[in-house]
């Protein structure tokens, strides 16, 4: 066993290294990113499989396929990108699973890298598939270790909450690594892997008792931690424990605490008798009261008449990260006088903040909308922009509308066969384009929406860490693969007029490639390729 300094990534990494972890997908996005970075570091030193997948879904049924075949697997993705990978989730919870699989779910409170707020663990009751948040960097590497075990033997995909903050906290752990990957073999049961509707039901049955198994572990869990020593007592889930004892620091606090780590199910017998040995129970938790509003139903039904506080009580905030200076007040509010660790304020609040950077300071997409105002301008027309996430946040202000990776061309789509009297112009990224936006295009190529698509080709996930994308002709770890060309795919999807230009054209060039495009009465695509300013 060595110890090593380690952040929330890469303690991960080596907690999926330990568990036998063979094969490992995902797809470009903070937080859950940092993991697969340091694994694809280290993949000549263990050789396992490794690869950025072209979206979250195919990369939770690449995972799945090696579960079927007996390997342990891991998927690394966002929360954003959970709601891309329900579809397969909600038939695999009703299969037993071979091979363990775990999805390493990275949550972005206060969206600091996101388009949204989403606090993913509800969707884990929606799955019926468990979930848990480590509360330190130690507990990380030892949780997704055990997990795979568990996902194994009971049968089920687990999933391993992070946040953020988690993943930037440093610290130094206790690595005991044997790299031994495990092959169970592939199971050819008849329907084991294949639910159908005169199935479903029964399968649905044999779920709910693996659950009902997983929950009965969960009670005994080391995971969860109960300190009774007071009337009153604070349940704080995953890393907000980790923020709860930063804020208390070194001095004794009259208080009953809990640290609960399986989110669901939660170990309800436990948390009962906990909040039955208090008066009053304040629940930290991020984002919304999800665990608060749990144990209200857990104090119900074991006629347990504690008091039980938090963001439905107006104690702490329901919406972005919660910071420990918030902490500090929800304690001074909770229990007056208490003797806490001052450092924390919300004038301090940048320290826990990430630092404001732009990372596509040179993807120089106002040129490109320029270029194309100024084509527009010219044939006296004033275009409509819709665009995806990624770098185009960079020129959000000049944007109609932008919601999910892919949504720009059917948005598009759909403003035109409004009857809109304005030229619409869908903007999408490269990594978008193999995304999401493909079907989008299939579809405004059948329905013959009249739209420009301009693919934005800087080369690679800009915003997400600059992973390559299927048409760079290099995979995950570099090897030469076949690059997959946007051309070539957008005409088999029946787009005809197909145009390129060069950000670095002359400018009246790139300013005609635009006015051709908008003078079309059929579908058009242009594909502008993106380097750094000179």
């Amino acid at each position: 066993m060595a110890s090593k300094i380690v952040d929330g990534d890469s303690a991960l990494a080596y907690g999926a290294l330990a568990g036998g972890v063979s094969v490992i997908t995902g797809y470009p996005g903070s937080p859950s990113s940092g993991t697969m970075q340091c694994l694809i570091e280290v993949q000549s030193d263990f050789g396992f499989y490794i690869e950025w997948s072209v979206n979250e879904k195919v990369a939770a049924e690449v995972a799945i396929g090696a579960s079927i075949a007996g390997r342990r697997s891991l998927v690394c993705i966002k929360s954003v990108g959970m709601n891309l990978m329900l579809d397969p989730l909600m038939a695999l919870n009703l299969t037993p699973i071979n091979g363990g699989l775990i999805i390493l779910l990275g949550d972005d409170p206060g969206g600091y890298g996101s388009q949204n707020d989403q606090d993913s663990r509800p969707l884990s009751q929606m799955l019926e598939l468990p979930l848990l948040e480590p509360s330190d960097l130690g507990e990380g590497f030892l949780m997704l270790k055990e997990l795979f075990e568990l996902s194994e033997h009971y049968k089920l995909p687990i999933i391993i909450r992070e946040t953020r903050a988690f993943t930037k906290s440093m610290g130094m752990v206790d690595i005991a690594l044997d790299y031994s990957p495990t092959n169970n073999g592939v199971v050819n049961e008849p329907f084991r892997f294949v639910p159908v509707p005169s199935e479903v039901v029964q399968k649905h049955r044999e779920l709910h008792q693996r659950l009902k198994a997983f929950s009965a572990w969960t009670e005994i869990s080391l995971f969860n931690q109960s300190n009774i020593k007071s009337r009153k007592g604070i349940i704080a889930s995953g890393f907000a424990y980790r923020k709860l004892l930063d804020v208390i620091g070194d001095f004794s606090v009259d208080l009953s605490i809990y640290k609960l780590g399986t989110l669901f199910p939660l170990p309800e017998k436990s948390l009962a008798t906990f909040m039955k040995s208090c008066d009053e129970v304040m629940v930290l938790e991020e984002t919304l009261p999800y665990i608060e509003n749990a144990l209200k139903v857990i104090a119900y039904d074991h006629s347990c008449d504690t008091r039980i506080l938090g963001k439905s009580t107006g104690h702490s905030p329901s919406e972005g990260e919660l910071f420990r200076w918030q902490i500090a007040e929800v304690l001074e509010r909770f229990q007056p006088g208490i003797r806490i660790n001052l450092g924390f304020s919300k004038n301090n609040q940048n320290l826990e903040q990430p630092q404001k950077k732009n990372p596509c300071t040179d993807c120089r997409y106002e040129e490109v909308l320029d270029a194309v105002d100024q084509a527009a301008k010219s044939l006296d027309l004033s275009p409509l922009f819709t665009g995806d996430p990624g770098c185009l946040f960079s020129v959000g202000h000049r944007l109609l509308a932008k919601f999910a990776m892919g949504s720009a061309v059917a948005l598009a789509s759909g403003l035109v066969k409004a009857k809109v009297d304005q030229p619409v112009v869908a903007l999408v990224g490269d990594s978008g384009f193999f995304h999401t936006t493909i079907p989008a295009i299939c579809n405004a190529s059948y329905n013959q929406s009249p739209i420009v698509i301009v693919i934005l080709d800087n080369g690679s996930a800009v915003t997400s860490g600059g992973q390559l994308t299927p048409a760079s002709g290099q995979d995950t770890l570099g090897n030469t693969t076949p690059a997959l060309n946007f051309a070539d795919i957008a005409q088999a999807c029946g787009v005809r007029l197909i145009l390129h230009a060069d950000i670095d054209d002359p400018r009246e060039s790139l300013i005609q490639t635009f006015r051709k495009a908008l003078q079309s009465d059929q579908l058009a695509l242009v594909v502008i390729k993106i380097h750094p300013p000179k």
